[in-house]
């Protein structure tokens, strides 16, 4: 009569805990490359000429600190002086780069500019989860440009980044998600982030 063999639990339960440790740092190794691949340079978003421009690096306003991408954050500028387009504000953090507010696109009614990459921190959202997951994106509304083709040009650049990052349209934020701060004012004072969100949803589909 053959012996019974022993079923050794101790190895099959080692075995399992070793085979979900496999899964699991397979996913978290394939999400990180996902959101730590290099940033992207485009030359254009759905016509729109994009001039990028990075500041120095190892600045207060350009740290070089590597990061994952989750959120798209939509500001606008609040600074309406004629004159105070996209590549005046690439000027000015050009420039002024000693302190540490900073962010990585700035969005006006004829092009945009790319100041920091996009998996790099920039300091723009007020909060540690803002700025450490956000590619903060700041709307002109300079009084002698034109904020509806600002807004339509926005909505391009987010369309554009939200497919190459590959991320879900719930990652578009605003400044006030994050701290209250009423940003972007002329967006939320019109309750127009539906509207936003639904432009990025039609160029997405192109």
């Amino acid at each position: 009569m053959k012996k019974k063999r022993k079923i050794n639990f101790k190895r099959i339960f080692l075995l399992l805990a070793m085979g979900v440790i496999a899964f699991v740092s397979i996913k978290l190794y394939f999400s990180e490359r996902v959101y730590d691949k290099e940033g992207v340079f485009p030359e254009e978003v759905y016509g729109v000429k994009v001039n990028t421009e990075i500041i120095e690096n190892h600045t207060e306003a350009r740290s070089g600190k590597k990061r994952k991408i989750k959120y798209l954050v939509i500001h606008e500028t609040d600074n309406t002086a004629i004159g105070s387009t996209a590549k005046n504000h690439s000027e000015f953090l050009s420039k002024n780069n000693k302190t540490s507010t900073s962010w990585h696109y700035t969005v006006d009614d004829k092009e945009i500019y790319h100041h920091i990459p996009d998996n790099e921190i920039a300091h723009h959202a007020a909060t540690q989860d803002g700025n450490q997951y956000g590619v903060g994106i700041e709307l002109c509304v300079n009084e002698d440009g034109n904020f509806e083709k600002t807004f339509d040009n926005g909505a391009k650049l987010v369309a554009y980044l939200l497919k190459e990052y590959d991320l879900p349209i719930k990652s578009i934020k605003t400044h006030h998600d994050f701290s209250g701060k009423d940003c972007p004012h002329n967006i939320l004072k019109d309750d127009r982030m539906k509207e936003f969100t639904n432009k990025v949803k039609e160029y997405m589909k192109q």
